[in-house]
């Protein structure tokens, strides 16, 4: 018995032996799969697409769907060489590894036809997600060529649509029109604007058009512009002339303000920052703490005691035109050289700009005075007549007085 185990167990050590010799020569004789994520995309040349919106998914390696990697066709394949077509349909056949995104209002477009291998390779890509492209952007413009000619043309793209669409755009569902991750008229915008949300909600003067329907769009364009701030006019006289070239009621007060619109048209000699076609350089397009809007203070009374940090006039006038009482410099509004200006506005009881120029434009008079002022509820005309050296005005608050910056006149009344 003991010769027989020991006759056994040489037999299958010498088997053992033979087997492992024959696996060896099979491994060594097989040929090596080179392995599917080995191949590099860093050298392959630039499209003109990758070009101007970047390769910013690229790889540097294969990205492989996990299905293809295993080798296992028959999981979205009714056969295992893939030949006989998919198990189920697109959108389906995607749903039962990747989850769904079910009871969102809005559906893209090639999410809702199924057409999900319009955006992602099925089997292997250069590219993160398995894209069919290297960029976001390059590959939402391969449907939206509208937006492909646009951002190649227009001078001023807003920041998150020049890094990539999905920053603002879901590309599968969401609950906002054009898939927006939230309502695109507001919501969206501050989001990103927070400084704006707390700007707009907590000033005392606030701007009537972002109430208005389409508020943040009212204005900008939220993929970008030609022109500055991603307006969607030339100037920002031009863009407020859409809304106030006619008479328009405050939201907090109710008060009436005038048609500009016409108001400009009947008086051509215009403020300078209506020439430039900026009204921005005075009035905060968001709102602001101060009287109109206006982006530094400005007296809200008729009559209020003069303080030079509340005037927003000295923002482009020299403070002395109005500070100095005497000058033979600093303002030709002068009887000799005192200045009148002084004399109405530098005191307690001062006059405020207002009282006799107007900011927006003129046409009978010069320097932008108004043709008539308004005092409470009373419009009374100014009656201002020109000389060679000055000149003469005849409002209610006084009789006809004269004044003049070579020889001074003596006003009796």
């Amino acid at each position: 018995m003991k010769y027989n185990h020991f006759f056994i167990s040489k037999i299958i050590i010498a088997l053992v032996l033979t087997l492992t010799t024959v696996f060896a020569a099979a491994k060594a004789a097989a040929p090596v799969a080179a392995p599917v994520v080995a191949k590099s995309t860093k050298d392959a040349p630039l499209t003109d697409a990758q070009k101007f919106y970047g390769t910013e998914l690229k790889s540097s390696k294969k990205v492989v769907h996990p299905p293809y990697a295993w080798g296992d066709c028959t999981v979205c394949h009714k056969d295992a060489k893939g030949e006989k077509g998919l198990v189920m349909d697109p959108p389906e056949l995607c749903a039962m590894c990747h989850e769904a995104k079910d009871g969102k209002k809005f559906i893209h477009g090639p999410v809702a036809a199924g057409a999900c291998t319009s955006c992602h390779n099925p089997h292997e890509s250069d590219n993160a997600k398995l894209l069919v492209a290297s960029s976001i952007n390059e590959l939402c413009v391969s449907c939206h060529q509208d937006k492909d000619e646009f951002l190649r043309k227009t001078a001023n793209i807003h920041p998150p649509v020049k890094d990539q669409c999905t920053n603002c755009h879901d590309p599968h569902t969401e609950d906002h029109l054009f898939q927006l991750k939230a309502d695109g008229k507001k919501d969206l915008c501050v989001m990103c604007h927070v400084d704006k949300e707390i700007w707009t909600s907590t000033v005392t003067d606030k701007h009537g058009a972002l109430n208005r329907p389409r508020k943040c769009l009212e204005c900008h364009d939220p993929h970008g512009s030609s022109n500055p701030k991603f307006l969607i006019k030339d100037t920002s006289k031009e863009l407020c002339l859409t809304c106030h070239s006619q008479p328009v009621t405050t939201d907090e007060t109710g008060e009436k303000l005038m048609d500009i619109g016409k108001h400009l048209e009947n008086n051509p000699d215009w403020h300078g920052p209506i020439l430039w076609g900026d009204c921005a350089a005075c009035h905060n397009p968001h709102g602001s703490n101060n009287l109109r809007m206006l982006n530094k203070p400005f007296p809200r009374t008729f009559y209020e005691a003069f303080d030079e940090d509340n005037y927003i006039c000295f923002q482009c006038h020299e403070k002395e035109k109005i500070m100095d009482e005497k000058t033979s410099t600093a303002t030709n509004f002068r009887n000799g050289d005192v200045n009148m200006h002084f004399i109405h506005v530098n005191k307690e009881k001062g006059r405020s700009c207002r009282a006799c120029h107007d900011f927006h434009g003129t046409k009978e008079y010069p320097h932008h005075l108004r043709a008539k002022t308004q005092f409470g509820k009373i419009n009374f005309p100014i009656r201002f007549i020109e000389s060679e050296n000055g000149g003469s005005c005849a409002p209610a608050c006084h009789a006809r007085r004269h004044y003049d910056k070579v020889t001074p006149k003596v006003n009796l009344k």
